[in-house]
């Protein structure tokens, strides 16, 4: 039960943040209008018109969403997305720099931006045959 005791004592600190502000719509926003950083972050109950406290997936935090920014989306930490790197679709990945690091950027299809990953430890990023993918050796 420890183990729970930081996400629940979270869960808390946002309820009673998000206690009494009101909202309309499916807006959501990260904690503080901070991203990268917490793994919960407020979704409006168009019902009762509240924010509420939700939860990324284990091991991901929130971020503003680039192309709606009344809206969150969630990744890894340390991502986040790249509107640089341009716009994308479906599951296309590319290459920082092909063969010489483990740098990739992923396209986030709902948000239609880049996010920055990495292959694991020791590997390089390599772009498939095709272009729209990697694969790390």
């Amino acid at each position: 039960m420890v183990a729970f005791a930081p996400a629940l004592v979270a869960l808390a600190a946002l309820a009673s943040i998000a206690a009494g502000q009101q909202c309309t719509g499916n807006t959501s926003k990260c904690p503080n209008g901070i991203d990268g950083v917490s793994q919960t972050y407020l979704q409006c109950n168009s019902w009762t018109r509240q924010f509420q406290p939700a939860s990324c997936p284990t091991g991901q935090v929130c971020f503003v969403n680039p192309t709606r920014p009344s809206t969150v989306m969630c990744g890894l930490p340390g991502t986040g997305t790249l509107p640089a790197q341009g716009k994308c679709t479906d599951n296309t990945a590319k290459c920082a720099s092909p063969g010489t690091s483990g740098v990739f950027y992923q396209c986030e299809s709902w948000a239609g931006l880049f996010v920055q990953t990495k292959c694991p430890a020791g590997l390089f990023c390599h772009n498939n045959a095709s272009n729209t993918g990697v694969f790390c050796a």
